[in-house]
């Protein structure tokens, strides 16, 4: 089968959604399909083009076997700012369509939204071959954006994002999405139920497996005594780390307790004005370590760290909830409790949900978790039996293979 598959992020990038879309694309190639990729420079999480790709508008490279066309950006400045956001994303949706080729045809585009806007671009080029095209959501847009304040209800920009939306969804051969939540989500908004599927992120048990001992701590000055909090991902507006930031501050003093947030993104600098308004010198801010480093990372914390803003709650389901689960290790996280991540860890026994942007309720926990040390164990053991269970890359990949070829009992990408 032709396979073309659209999606911002690609490998190198070893976070947001890029690795999940290469491990889609290399799994369909080792199935014999012929796969081709169409993807923006590298610029996650820094906003920034990285060192080897500056200066270039359009780039053809194979990664890991699969053929990979990488197309022009707009890196906003400032990624804050809505408008610069959507100047981002269009300017990848309109370069794409100059990536597909005068004389391969795909059978099957796969889009990987965020950005919704891509989606119009997959239609342009199914239109050329008559291709099927099927969405596959990680975040809901515009509701996440909603959620984080990004978008104000009533506005004009609003208007046009749902009707884009609306579009979308109807024009699309298949949607699949990550949770249920997300699907409850589209039913409600008018979508069949039987062109939505659940898809669910996946996670390569062999790479993120609970070892014993590592040298992450010696090598960061991490006492082996220490009970250790840890965040690890994008530094993003809709997580709302400041609940983890003042959270920490109280155990400035006192308890053997160190937090540590490791990565990078347009709210890392606002996080460290607050420990520096806080006086807060235990408080470790790590940059991103590399991809092959991530297991023995994981590994080494005691206490793995979520927060989410009090407005998000079906849009998105995080990608780390699965490298954490997978590690072994207890998740603490600071959501809704009637947001999918909350329902979620509560349901699978896997981690302790407290209530967002309260950091004494956060920094309880966490105290909790340090004196309960064997009962945070057991929550780290379920969690890797759910990852076995759910999330096997292999079987989830495998449905996914079935669905687009029309192997799948049910979905609108089954063969008639």
């Amino acid at each position: 089968m032709k396979t073309l598959i659209l999606g911002l992020n690609y490998l190198p990038e070893s976070t947001s959604i890029g690795p999940y879309t290469a491990d889609l694309a290399e799994y369909l190639k080792a199935s014999g399909h012929d796969v081709r990729v169409i993807t923006g420079f590298p610029t996650a999480p820094q906003w920034k083009v990285w060192n080897g790709y500056e200066g270039k508008r359009f780039m053809r490279e194979t990664v890991n076997g699969v053929p990979v066309l990488r197309t022009w950006l707009y890196v906003p400045k400032n990624p804050r700012k809505t408008l610069q956001r959507i100047l981002f994303d269009c300017s990848f949706a309109l370069s794409a369509l100059f990536g597909i080729g005068i004389t391969w045809r795909p059978e099957v585009v796969v889009i990987i939204s965020p950005p919704l806007q891509l989606a119009v671009t997959a239609f342009l080029i199914a239109s050329l071959s008559g291709a099927k095209v099927f969405l596959q959501i990680k975040d809901l847009v515009p509701d996440a954006a909603i959620a984080v304040g990004a978008l104000k209800e009533g506005s004009t920009v609003l208007r046009f994002a749902k009707a884009l939306e609306r579009f979308v969804y109807r024009r699309s051969t298949g949607i699949g999405v990550i949770c249920e939540g997300m699907r409850r989500n589209l039913i409600s908004k008018g979508v069949p139920p039987d062109k939505v599927t659940t898809l669910p992120d996946y996670i390569d048990l062999s790479f993120i497996r609970p070892p014993a001992n590592n040298g992450f701590r010696a090598r960061f000055g991490i006492g082996q005594d220490e009970f250790l909090a840890m965040y690890s991902g994008s530094v993003a507006g809709k997580q709302g780390l400041e609940t983890f930031v003042e959270a920490a501050a109280e155990f400035e003093n006192g308890l053997s307790v160190t937090c540590c947030l490791i990565g990078a993104g347009p709210y890392l600098p606002e996080l460290k004005d607050t420990a520096a308004k806080l006086a807060m010198q235990r408080f470790r801010f790590l940059p991103m370590q590399p991809r092959e480093s991530l297991p023995e990372q994981l590994a080494a914390a005691d206490a793995l760290i979520v927060t989410q803003r009090k407005a998000v709650r079906d849009v998105v389901f995080p990608g780390k909830l699965l490298y954490y689960m997978a590690s072994g290790r207890p998740i603490l996280a600071a959501v809704s409790e009637d947001s999918e991540t909350g329902r979620f860890i509560r349901e699978m026994n896997v981690g302790v949900v407290v209530p967002p942007e309260e950091p004494a309720r956060l920094a309880e926990a966490i105290r909790w978790m340090r004196e309960h040390r064997e009962e945070a164990r057991a929550l780290g053991r379920n969690g890797r039996r759910v990852a076995e269970q759910q999330f096997d890359r292999t079987v989830v990949l495998e449905r996914f293979e079935a669905y687009l070829t029309g192997d799948e009992q049910t979905g609108c990408l089954k063969a008639s």
